[in-house]
């Protein structure tokens, strides 16, 4: 058994929650911002938490947090407390940790605890939201007592300890919402007590062998671009088209190239990949985009994340395709393979 919650902030405009809600168990709204300033409350907090109220759909909150110093963290905990006020709420108050700002980054464990130590005291279930790479390389262990909300963009469960909420997909398309959503499932009955419902197994190796591993680079090819390919373990026209997509969209959102993401490689698209390259250690859009592309030409990159981390699996891979077509074996990815695993 498992719940399915959307997250969604005023960039998904007016929602007609009367039909979402047949759709979905509950939703985690975006409060604000930033510090406790009128100017950084999302524009569509007070709509969503008040039709979510009137429908009795279950809602928590959360904040995006670019806290750099202890002060910042107290003001972003007065902030999610100013405007929860009054509300009741279904699931905890998360605190968003993915600003990649140096100062953020340094504050994030300590202005966690900081911010959680304001809102329990209120009295509010607080919860630590942040992707994979960050959990692993920023936050560990640190902040295990709040419970956790974590993004990977995959159709394989992320590598974290006792996650209660898994963000899948940003691509999510519900009845009642115009465009794209983010979707997660929830492995916790918060509503009615602390037992965790069961989750999926984290421990199982990625599926061998091509065809398997081209389905998946379908998946994740659909959830990074929301093309809606067929995913049938082939690498036809359609899933050549929506190679090309997958790194036309890392292209723009890592350096917001601005691209149509269409699956057409022209001029633009050759004047924005340029010189542009990815190694071992970096991690960004870009790798993501890698390990999709390796996945649909059959070759296994150990996971995928959103934003990617470029690892050992990786380097790997790449060095295995590097070999196999012809190129310089060095485990970069630049032009030359990147063009090679699009054509």
């Amino acid at each position: 058994m498992q719940l399915k919650i959307i997250d969604v902030s005023e960039h998904n405009q007016g929602i007609n929650w009367e039909e979402a809600k047949k759709h979905i168990d509950g939703a985690i709204i975006r409060c604000g911002y930033g510090m406790d300033q009128t100017n950084q409350d999302d524009k569509y907090w007070k709509r969503n938490a008040d039709e979510c109220t009137r429908l009795g759909i279950p809602f928590g909150v959360y904040l995006y947090s670019y806290a750099d110093t202890d002060t910042k963290s107290r003001s972003e905990a007065a902030h999610v407390l100013r405007l929860i006020k009054g509300y009741k709420l279904s699931y905890p108050v998360y605190y968003d940790l993915e600003e990649e700002k140096e100062g953020t980054r340094r504050q994030a464990v300590r202005g966690a605890k900081i911010f959680a130590d304001i809102v329990e005291a209120a009295g509010h279930m607080v919860g630590i939201y942040a992707n994979e790479n960050w959990y692993k390389t920023i936050i560990g262990n640190s902040l295990d007592k709040y419970t956790k909300w974590v993004a990977k963009y995959s159709s394989k469960a992320p590598d974290v300890p006792d996650v209660d909420i898994w963000q899948y997909t940003s691509s999510g398309s519900v009845p009642g919402i115009n465009g794209r959503v983010d979707v997660n499932h929830c492995y916790r009955d918060f509503m009615g007590g602390s037992a965790p419902v069961p989750k999926p197994e984290t421990s199982k190796p990625v599926t061998s062998g091509d065809d398997a591993v081209i389905r998946d680079g379908q998946i994740h090819l659909n959830n990074f671009t929301g093309a809606g390919i067929a995913v049938d373990g082939k690498r036809g026209t359609e899933t050549t088209k929506g190679g090309i997509m997958v790194l036309q969209t890392g292209i723009n959102q890592d350096y917001r190239a601005g691209l149509a993401a269409d699956g057409i490689w022209g001029p633009a698209s050759e004047r924005a990949l340029g010189s542009h390259f990815v190694c071992r250690g970096e991690c960004q859009y870009m790798v993501t985009a890698l390990e999709i592309l390796l996945m649909l030409k059959g070759y296994n990159p150990q996971g995928v994340e959103c934003p990617g981390s470029f690892g050992a699996g990786l380097e790997t891979a790449v060095r295995q395709y590097q070999k196999d077509h012809g190129l310089t074996v060095d485990g970069i990815a630049g032009r030359n393979t990147f063009m090679s695993l699009v054509a």
